[in-house]
């Protein structure tokens, strides 16, 4: 049987997403070639292409996308590049995987689809829950008509505690960009066919009350009307000290699917001090499976030379699109219709 021949893979952005993706590429999968990393900070390339046994760092986008035999790049860059680097690759006709949220506008949304969709190269966006194997056999269950039409969808993030980092270098509005944008896809994903109408959102400092004066927001509750009738609410919070807890829920008219659970494993240790479940404390550890599955998935689609089954430049841009009625919503204190 004739070997598959290995994607190559150009890393962009070593922060602490990038290198769990840089890891995956390098250990986790064995159809893909990380052959080269960038990141603009001094060193930051070259210690992960060190630690990776990688052979090329750069500290410029421009010369990754000149590596010799490139065919793909991983967008792991800080939120607000990833829209320019994602144009300058499409250009440079490398196939495009990029983190969450695409966009902070739907303006550079559409000029991300724009040029992804111009140089004929696949786009797909890490929305990993998807992947997820409760998440994927709920939507299997959906798809099925097992609950009937959706009728009521949640969706939650709880961050792990304790809360730690700096209010002032969060930039505003964070947990409705890179936070609930996963949530807002999820919502989408579980009620296929459906589109939002109108959106609700509220917000507050709760685990840090004293930055609420700067516009620091931590928690979030988003109610969601869609056009076949059904509601969804989707929550965040940036401090579950329990743990990392994602959730997921679809009520139907025939019945309903769950999905997610903050306990590592079924496991429960019964002792003096009672009953106890050890959970999750990292998203790279609870998603491992779909974070893995979702380059696996790029990886064919570049080979193929199409996107067949993962979520897409026109999904990152319809949950941006929730994601700037709640700012707005927030803004103006009342309902906000996506048009």
């Amino acid at each position: 049987m004739p070997k598959i021949k290995p994607v190559n893979i150009g890393l962009i952005g070593a922060g602490r997403i990038g290198s769990f993706h840089g890891e995956t590429v390098a250990r986790r999968l064995v159809d893909a070639e990380l052959v080269s990393i960038a990141d603009p900070a001094p060193g930051a390339a070259a210690k992960l292409a060190d630690k990776l046994g990688v052979d090329a760092s750069y500290t410029d986008v421009a010369e990754l996308l000149s590596h010799p035999g490139l065919d793909a790049v991983i967008i792991a860059t800080p939120a607000r590049f990833h829209t320019n680097v994602l144009v300058q690759a499409a250009e440079a006709g490398k196939a495009i995987f990029c983190e969450k949220p695409m966009a902070l506008t739907l303006e550079d949304a559409d000029r991300a689809i724009d040029a992804a969709r111009s140089a004929g190269v696949p786009l797909q966006i890490g929305f990993n829950r998807r992947w997820d194997q409760a998440f994927a056999e709920g939507r299997a269950a959906i798809d099925d008509g097992k609950i009937g039409a959706p009728q009521l969808i949640r969706s939650l993030t709880r961050d792990p505690g304790p809360f730690g980092a700096d209010p002032d270098k969060i930039p505003l509005w964070t947990i409705f960009y890179e936070t609930l944008i996963h949530d807002f896809d999820m919502l989408l994903w579980l009620n296929p066919g459906a589109k939002p109408v109108e959106v609700f959102a509220m917000a507050e400092a709760l685990v840090r009350p004293d930055a609420r004066e700067k516009g620091f927001i931590d928690t979030a509750v988003v109610n969601i009307r869609f056009d076949n009738g059904s509601i969804a609410v989707a929550e965040a919070n940036f401090c579950a000290l329990y743990g990392y807890d994602i959730r997921g829920e679809v009520f139907g008219s025939d019945g309903m699917v769950t999905m997610g659970d903050v306990r590592r494993s079924s496991m429960t240790l019964f002792d003096k001090d009672g009953v106890s479940n050890d959970t999750w404390r990292r998203d790279t550890d609870h998603f491992v499976h779909g974070y893995t599955a979702q380059l696996a998935s790029f990886f064919n689609a570049v080979r193929d030379g199409e996107l067949m089954d993962g979520p897409t430049g026109s999904d990152a841009r319809n949950a941006l699109a929730i994601a700037l009625a709640c700012i707005e919503s927030i803004s103006r204190r009342r309902p906000v219709a996506i048009l």
